[in-house]
């Protein structure tokens, strides 16, 4: 069982300089949640296993959105008077009662292997957009509605070699409905219901125990990602030509000629992630412990917004973090010394394209950095 209630205040205070002023005096929100989760597995013989499950929940929320234009330059607004309400004083809400099953079957193999195949469905609630570009008649016009998916999961979790080597693989495939995005409208970052998507793929993990110290991680992943349906007031995408010129989105004057919003990629899902992780371990005369670690990761480009613009795509990345490690004979005290993004790679993490402002905002990745820590545990 699982019962959760909060009450708050969005802060949306959000100034352009001298020309636009965003000022918000309500923003209150107000959330319940109640829900109901069961889990039962049982073992039909010592090589054959099921699992069902389910969860049912209820949510009841409520908004009254109040962002502002303080100033109004835009808008023809005096000085002195009153800030443009963009949204009408009136409470808005929502419920939803939603029933989420899973099912899964296993089969042993021995008792160090083991397959096994699942299906699930998932639901994240809606809400309201509290970010507005132009004012509304109905608080119902910033609604977005839940996103809801289901998977299936075919894998094989095994161990081998007298348990030194730890093996899982897996492929999956989830459809997504009215995936939930943040898309940015003239000078506003809007939540909408962008469409709907799939996403097919698949994923190992290795750890092995090499002897005399090393071990070593190595896991991959492959994610093939696509819109199926693209809501037409999402905007999305939007195109670079070849002369550089950035292309508004689809439906209005001057996008690209055979262009899809199908075309589109989904944002943050890169295509082939890699990362190894070595560890080597050298004891002491004193029984204390020296701990070499180094992680290397290698992700494919992505882009950071789900309208893919130009400027705010990741290229493919490297990421190399090392450090070295004193462990106390008894194991209280770990020393270190070590550092992260060693390549000094940059590139953009996050970002917005504002057109109603002309600017594209982002932000970008730690450089290298440098760090010394020391660890007690009082465990022991």
């Amino acid at each position: 069982m699982y019962f959760f209630k909060e009450a708050g205040y969005v802060h949306d205070y959000v100034p352009f300089e001298d020309v636009l002023f965003i000022y918000d005096f309500a923003n209150d929100v107000d959330n319940k949640n109640y829900a109901a989760f069961i889990h039962a597995d049982y073992a039909l013989t010592d090589k054959w296993g099921f699992s069902v499950g389910g969860r049912y929940t209820d949510v009841d929320t409520s908004f009254l959105g109040g962002q502002g234009d303080l100033n109004g330059f835009l808008t023809g607004a005096i000085l002195g008077t009153g800030p443009l309400r963009y949204f009408p004083p009136i409470p808005d809400s929502q419920t939803w009662h939603i029933f989420d099953p899973t099912a899964g079957v296993q089969y042993h193999f021995n008792p160090d292997v083991m397959a096994y195949l699942s299906w699930g469905k998932g639901f994240k609630q809606g809400g309201w957009t509290t970010r507005l570009h132009l004012p509304i008649a109905s608080p119902s016009d910033a609604r977005f509605s839940p996103e809801y998916s289901k998977t299936w999961e075919l894998g094989l979790k095994s161990e081998w070699f007298n348990h030194r080597l730890l093996s899982n693989a897996a492929v999956f495939y989830t459809d997504y409905d009215s995936i939930q995005l943040n898309i940015q409208t003239g000078i506003s970052p809007v939540y909408e219901n962008a469409g709907n998507a799939k996403i097919k793929g698949g994923e190992l993990e290795l750890q092995s125990i090499i002897g005399g110290g090393l071990s070593i991680g190595l896991a991959g992943s492959y994610i093939d990602a696509y819109y199926t349906y693209v809501n037409p007031i999402s905007g999305i995408p939007q195109y670079i030509a070849p002369d550089g010129t950035v292309h508004c989105p689809v439906g209005c004057a001057g996008t690209l000629a055979g262009v899809s919003p199908l075309d589109a990629s989904v944002p943050k899902t890169p295509q082939y992630k890699l990362s190894l992780a070595p560890e080597y371990t050298y004891s002491l005369a004193n029984r204390a412990q020296m701990r070499l670690l180094a992680s290397f990761t290698y992700t494919a480009e992505m882009f950071n917004d789900a309208l893919n613009t130009p400027v705010l795509r990741r290229p493919s990345t490297r990421a190399l973090d090392a450090s070295i490690h004193y462990v106390s004979p008894s194991g209280v005290y770990d020393a270190a010394f070590g550092g992260t993004n060693l390549t000094n790679d940059r590139y953009v993490t996050a970002g917005s394209p504002n057109n109603g402002a002309c600017e594209v905002g982002g932000y970008f990745n730690p450089p290298r950095m440098w760090y010394a820590s020391l660890r007690v545990n009082l465990a022991h």
